[in-house]
């Protein structure tokens, strides 16, 4: 990981715009009884991930690759932004690991499992949005991706 210790807001809006792309798909997804809700599962976690990584990216440090929510949100912690969401960054972690992973002795992920991840991911890119703002950083009208 590097620091150029500067501000990257181009950067932190390029994150979020993957982010917004990632919370759009599992959104469908996960509304939709005939498509399959691991999927939805994965990409809210890959929301709130990227999300954070658009923090992270913002105060000027190359981000993690790791799919562990909780290591960015230690990481953010380390530039001022502190996540007080232990538990759903664990539950969006562990359903990435179902969604992808699926297991044959487990039952599959409930339309109410689902909709409380992507709920989870939607918290979390509230609190990235609300810091980047705070701090500077124009979010008004754009795009997912």
């Amino acid at each position: 990981m590097s620091s150029t210790s500067e501000r990257d807001p181009e950067s932190a809006v390029w994150w979020f715009r993957v982010a917004l792309g990632d919370l759009a798909a599992a959104r469908v997804i996960a509304n939709d009884a005939g498509l399959v809700p691991r999927i939805a599962s994965t990409l809210a976690q890959q929301a709130a991930e990227k999300a954070l990584k658009a923090a992270i990216a913002f105060a000027g440090t190359d981000p993690p690759r790791t799919h562990e929510l909780l290591t960015l949100s230690v990481e953010l912690r380390t530039h001022g932004l502190e996540i007080d969401d232990a538990l759903g960054l664990i539950t969006l972690t562990d359903g990435l690991r179902s969604g992808r992973y699926p297991d044959s002795d487990e039952p599959g992920l409930e339309p109410s499992d689902v909709a409380a991840l992507v709920a989870s991911a939607e918290s979390i890119l509230e609190i990235v949005r609300d810091h980047l703002e705070t701090n500077g950083v124009e979010l008004d009208g754009v795009e997912p991706v």
